[in-house]
């Protein structure tokens, strides 16, 4: 399959996943296109494993196509230093993993491809990625490897943005889930839940449906601090297994009578904290620091959530454990200081 059409084939199937979280109608059409009845983003037409030979942190050269044949590959390209999206996908993919039976965690590879060669040395990637399963593979090739790796689903070459602490690459957001017979069936982005890939891990690996499991009860939200009209009612914070930098999510409401701007965010554990935004631009995801603050409307909910916009915190120095809190001054522009106690979690527990 040439560039261009793979470009085609991966454009149609993120189509499919905007279609599919605004409206309900072409839901048959997906069913007739989707023979498993897998629960990620089904492509019209499925793809080829990219022929890549990279070392592995043991500095042996790792054949993807050789090395997954005859089992589920499910590759994702990020990097270690990325403080959003790259930990919540192998953090949950690490607690789907856990949940299906072991006949089927058996037949699972997952492949991480750094984009950022240059600072996940062997250590580093090798460190990071146990942090969430042992059994997952991490990858490092040149740029130039790297890149032709890239071409060959349709992406640009990463890009680079900041400087020390600040420094992020540009990354594709989707994890490409590959049957034993080696063609790409799925697509899953970093909105996916565990129970998702409980779900669909053992359709892909030929085993059959674990079932649907049960959606837990939403419980009425809590009032963690308030200052003038704004209410916060979530916040947390995911611990990073080996890296200095994490991101902040939380939900704001704005119950006054007048808009509010959420200017910036302060915590005494970090050297750094900024507002980003995460900007799907071609399959990959870029963050783009949000320097006019986030507005607050009378009357509305606004969330910073996983692949949107969200805090991020770089140089931490002294994070609780999970399970502890970390203190996070909001600055709001009519609202003043608002200090929030955010629970510190794991990142695979991001969305529960």
């Amino acid at each position: 399959m040439r560039a261009p059409d793979r470009l085609l084939v991966l454009l149609l199937s993120l189509a499919t996943l905007v279609t599919l979280a605004t409206c309900q109608a072409p839901h048959d059409r997906r069913a007739e296109a989707n023979p498993l009845g897998l629960r990620g983003t089904v492509p019209f037409q499925p793809l080829e494993k990219v022929p890549l030979a990279l070392p592995d942190t043991r500095d042996r050269v790792w054949d993807f196509r050789a090395e997954t044949d005859g089992e589920v590959a499910l590759l994702f390209f990020g990097y270690t230093f990325c403080p959003d999206i790259c930990a919540i996908h192998m953090a949950t993919l690490a607690a789907a993993l856990r949940e299906v039976p072991p006949e089927v965690r058996r037949r699972v590879a997952t492949v991480f491809v750094t984009v950022d060669p240059a600072r996940d040395t062997p250590e580093r990637l090798a460190g990071w990625l146990a942090a969430f399963d042992s059994s997952f593979v991490g990858l490092r090739g040149t740029e130039e490897e790297i890149s032709s790796a890239l071409a060959f689903y349709g992406y640009s070459p990463p890009e680079t943005s900041g400087e020390e602490i600040g420094y992020t690459v540009s990354h594709p957001a989707l994890v490409y889930a590959f049957t034993p017979d080696g063609l790409e069936r799925a697509l899953y982005g970093p909105e996916t839940p565990p129970a998702v890939w409980a779900h669909d891990l053992p359709i892909l690996a030929g085993a059959g449906a674990t079932g649907t499991a049960a959606t837990p009860v939403a419980e009425a939200p809590t009032v963690l601090a308030r200052a003038g009209g704004i209410e916060v009612l979530d916040a947390l914070v995911p611990r990073p297994p080996t890296a200095a930098t994490t991101a902040v999510y939380m939900t704001l409401r704005n119950v006054g009578a007048e808009p509010d701007t959420l200017l910036g965010i302060e915590t005494a554990a970090a050297e750094r904290a900024t507002l980003h935004d995460m900007l799907l631009e071609g399959g990959v995801m870029r963050m783009a620091p949000l320097a006019g603050g986030i507005v607050l409307p009378p009357g509305a909910t606004v969330r910073l959530e996983p692949g949107a916009r969200h805090g991020m915190l770089e140089g931490l120095s002294g994070l609780p454990e999970p399970g502890g809190t970390v203190t996070i001054v909001l600055r709001l522009a009519r609202a003043g200081a608002l200090t929030v106690p955010a629970r510190v979690v794991r990142y695979e527990d991001v969305g529960r």
